[in-house]
């Protein structure tokens, strides 16, 4: 198999993509959120903190627990093997650093409750990481690498901003694969005892469908004016977004099929989604004949009042109602929600960060003189 990757897969003059570093720090976070979350509950349980690197094998055999852990550090082997450039040694380094990474996450999991450190968990791990790098050099000689960057050179803008874009769309992507969060939406389920407030209106029941549906029509127009400025043509945009909410709408079917009862499929789904989408719609239609700074600050907008919905929301979940609702148990549960509700809050953050980086740079590009040479 060759390694080395060809210098023809980018188009004359395109400049180099960063997505492939950005992912690979984005998955460095989902692997340590996932495997060190709560991060509370901190104790010393006595043992030697190395003991269990020598355990004898098979220690805390469990199939699906191995499985997921060879999964989760394929993407990983992946994204290094891209980061070298599917040298030959691309492979070897992945299972040295996938190996690392694990030998670390386990030491520091002995430290919390309701984790079970395992050396074998350490091997899965790596080997994860060695068959990401192998997946890499194959679908480099595949050219469909290549691939990618004439695609992403025809339909996106170039740039470091459009690749750091992408990698906020597959976090948030990442997030919306909980499927009790409704889609696309920005406030928690009423599935407990209300907290003490009071009604704004006399209905207070009309009130809390009308503030779900807002806050589900400021994130979809947030989401959506945020693909709208990665679209290297404006008479894309459209597609890209109505491609994405499909793609967002798969994922949670796909994964409620998975994850929850029968009973509870369309958990993410209610009527105040529906509306909130289609306000959205209505919404997009006006934002999107803006220029693309103000593109970029209305969907800052947008996400920045959806955080203000999910703040004044006045009703919280209980988490065995929640817990109900899923067929998994409790260690994968925990661990999936950590990694949802993690996400979950940090994205608009980081999304509004990028949002006005993006607003400040494409505003200062308008007001720069044209010169025209004779």
């Amino acid at each position: 198999m060759r390694w080395q990757l060809p210098i023809s897969y980018l188009a004359r003059g395109a400049a180099p993509s960063l997505l492939g570093r950005h992912f690979l720090l984005a998955w460095h976070a989902v692997i340590l959120v996932t495997s060190w979350y709560p991060f509370s509950g901190w104790r010393y349980t006595g043992e030697g903190v190395f003991a269990f690197y020598t355990y004898p094998l098979p220690y805390y055999f469990t199939l699906a627990d191995n499985l997921l852990n060879l999964l989760a550090y394929v993407p990983l082997g992946y994204a290094w093997a891209m980061a070298w450039r599917c040298r030959w040694y691309a492979p070897l380094l992945a299972l040295l650093f996938g190996g690392a990474l694990s030998v670390l996450v386990e030491f520091v999991q002995q430290f919390l409750p309701g984790r079970v450190p395992s050396n074998l968990d350490v091997m899965f791990n790596a080997a994860g990481a060695l068959a990401g790098a192998l997946l890499a050099g194959l679908s480099t000689r595949l050219m469909l690498v290549r691939l990618w960057y004439v695609w992403r050179q025809r339909w996106l803008r170039e740039g470091a901003g459009t690749d750091l874009g992408l990698t906020l769309l597959v976090v948030w992507l990442i997030a919306q694969m909980n499927p009790t969060v409704p889609l696309f939406g920005v406030v928690v389920q009423p599935l407990g005892i209300p907290q003490p407030w009071t009604s704004p209106v006399a209905n207070a029941a009309l009130f809390l469908r009308v503030l779900e549906a807002a806050g589900v029509m400021l994130s979809v127009s947030g989401v959506g004016l945020l693909v709208a400025g990665l679209v290297a043509q404006r008479r894309h945009a459209a597609m890209a977004i109505w491609l994405l909410v499909l793609t967002a709408v798969v994922v949670k079917m796909l994964f409620a099929g998975a994850l929850l009862k029968p009973t509870e499929f369309l958990a993410w789904f209610n009527l105040n989604v529906l509306a909130g989408a289609v306000g959205a719609a209505i919404l997009m239609v006006l934002l999107l004949r803006l220029r693309r700074h103000w593109q970029s600050l209305a969907a800052l907008a947008c996400i920045a009042l959806a955080q203000w919905v999910e703040a004044v929301w006045p009703l919280v979940s209980h988490p065995s109602g929640v817990a109900n609702l899923f067929r998994w148990r409790y260690g994968h549960l925990r661990d999936f929600s950590g990694l949802s509700q993690t996400l979950s809050e940090a994205w608009p953050w980081l999304a509004m960060g990028y949002l006005a980086w993006r607003f400040y740079g494409e505003w200062v590009r308008t007001r720069q003189p044209v010169v025209i040479r004779l």
